[in-house]
């Protein structure tokens, strides 16, 4: 082990339904907190971002037993071709990140590694 600060991680959530046929575009290629951990982001090979939202009840539990619901859902990268380099780009979200929060919105950077990077705009109701 690395000492006793080690993190330990553990499910203890599931969303939708397990099985074991997956689609490629589902699987999730890029999870990013932000700064409070009261907002989740996830992308998935499919270009799409989901955003979670920590429930009101568990701000009060131990961090590791928070749970969290499904805030909004969009279409972050559509597949695209480059045209000078003739090169197919996928939708593909590799990377997210969460902007330093100044007022009551939150941005969120999110990029496909090759062409298109893409930031979003969220205010929480």
């Amino acid at each position: 082990m690395f000492g006793a600060a080690a993190v330990r991680w553990c499910l203890s959530q599931v969303k939708g339904a397990v099985d074991d046929d997956v689609a490629e575009a589902d699987i999730i290629s890029a999870v990013e907190f932000n700064h409070s951990g009261e907002l989740l982001a996830t992308g998935d090979r499919g270009g799409r971002i989901v955003i979670f939202q920590q429930e009101q009840e568990s701000k009060s539990l131990p961090q590791c037993r928070a749970e969290y619901n499904v805030y909004s859902t969009f279409q972050s990268h559509e597949p695209e071709f480059d045209y000078l380099k003739s090169l197919e780009i996928e939708e593909k979200i590799n990377k997210i990140r969460w902007l330093p929060q100044k007022n009551a919105a939150h941005f969120l950077l999110s990029t496909n590694g090759e062409l298109t990077d893409e930031m979003h705009r969220l205010v929480l109701f």
